[in-house]
């Protein structure tokens, strides 16, 4: 069958801008947006179109402004706490600078080697790549031939990247993730089954 007759999934990917508290290893902390994240995204999201419906990360500095835009646009909001950010541990909330001076063999093995190298009592990284992995075949399976806008967090599109391109564990950290940029991920379905490709990488990321 030719691909140009097979239905499409389109998911645009949007990562939340910058949030209040500064930089931070934010995780599962529930920060909002700072001004400058709402117009950030703003900026990002003016110019686009044709979503049918928005699926969101729970917390707040993706929520909220889902919300906002889902009323401004007339569409549905659908709220899946699996892809929320990753739980960082004991460097949940810490600035960022202050655990690489601390920790910095610890903050440069994860770095390099997240897959093995986890922080403290944070959330494994395999089971990170589970859940989002679930959290997206339920995405597709329910909107099969739509246009979808998630809004979700830098770790859970490293991972989905990832999941989708069949990388290891390892490769998550090698994606950069600006605040406020888009990807973009169709799926092809088949009668033999769906093909997910990346169509765009860190598109939009309007200064």
């Amino acid at each position: 069958m030719p691909e140009f007759n097979m239905p499409t999934t389109q998911v645009d990917v949007l990562r939340h801008a910058e949030c209040e508290g500064g930089s931070i290893f934010r995780g599962s902390t529930d920060v909002p947006l700072s001004d400058a994240g709402w117009a950030r995204l703003k900026r990002v999201t003016e110019p686009l179109s044709g979503w049918d419906t928005i699926v969101t990360s729970p917390l707040t500095r993706c929520r909220a402004f889902a919300d906002w835009l889902a009323e401004a646009r007339g569409l549905d909001v659908v709220v899946d706490p699996r892809f929320r950010e990753m739980n960082f541990g004991d460097w949940e909330g810490v600035p960022i600078t202050d655990v690489w001076n601390s920790q910095p063999e610890l903050a440069q093995a994860w770095y390099v080697d997240p897959g093995n190298h986890e922080p403290p009592n944070a959330e494994k990284l395999v089971d990170i790549r589970a859940r989002v992995a679930e959290a997206w075949a339920d995405l597709v399976a329910t909107h099969e031939g739509r246009h979808v806008l998630l809004v979700c967090h830098g770790g859970v599109i490293r991972n989905l990247v990832s999941h989708v391109l069949d990388l290891p564990l390892g490769a998550t950290n090698r994606f950069g993730m600006p605040y406020g940029c888009r990807s973009r991920i169709d799926v092809t379905h088949s009668p033999s089954g769906s093909m997910a490709r990346l169509m765009g990488y860190n598109l939009d990321n309007a200064e």
